[in-house]
């Protein structure tokens, strides 16, 4: 019966891949030359009211200097309808490349508001997977103070690591505990 199944398996694979219903195809990485050329045809075929297709789309551009956090930003609807508002002024969206996404990307990159967001989030997410250490403390309170968290929370924190200096909870995990 094992052998039927796997036969009958196969057998279905061959067939879907014969009548082209499955897709075998391995995504070669792209230099982002190759990348910026290309038409964005996801905007107009239906794709982009997909939250995971449009961050798929946006990571494309990680060849061309994109981090995470760019792509975690930008491949959000939310931001990317805010800049197809800037780049279809200029040219109809059918025409659109990942090159005009890639200039306007780089240009509200460039914004004191897009560092400075940038900045808090990456400092934000260092604290978060930071282990609590009452050993490293006078390291770790000078990211909750540029972080802007009240003396009170800086407070509670270190009092919890002075009472458990065995401490194993991530910072987040420890203010999650806190906050209860």
């Amino acid at each position: 019966m094992k052998y039927l199944f796997t036969i009958l398996l196969a057998s279905f694979s061959v067939v879907a891949v014969a009548q082209n219903k499955v897709s075998m195809s391995i995504d070669k990485p792209q230099s982002c030359g190759d990348v910026q050329n290309e038409t964005m045809t996801f905007l107009v075929d239906g794709s982009l009211q997909s939250a995971a297709v449009v961050k798929r789309e946006v990571s494309r551009l990680s060849s061309c200097g994109l981090d995470e956090y760019d792509i975690r930003f930008f491949g959000r609807i939310e931001s990317l309808s805010t800049l197809l508002k800037k780049l279809t002024k200029d040219k109809l969206i059918d025409n659109l490349t990942y090159g005009d996404l890639l200039t306007g990307i780089n240009d509200m990159k460039q914004t004191a508001n897009y560092k400075e967001l940038k900045q808090i989030a990456l400092l934000s997410q260092k604290l978060a997977e930071t282990k609590g250490d009452i050993r490293t403390w006078e390291t770790d309170v000078r990211l909750f103070q540029e972080l802007g968290a009240s003396q009170q929370v800086i407070d509670k924190v270190y009092k919890y690591l002075r009472e458990y200096p065995e401490n194993e909870l991530s910072y987040q995990e420890l203010l999650m505990k806190i906050r209860k």
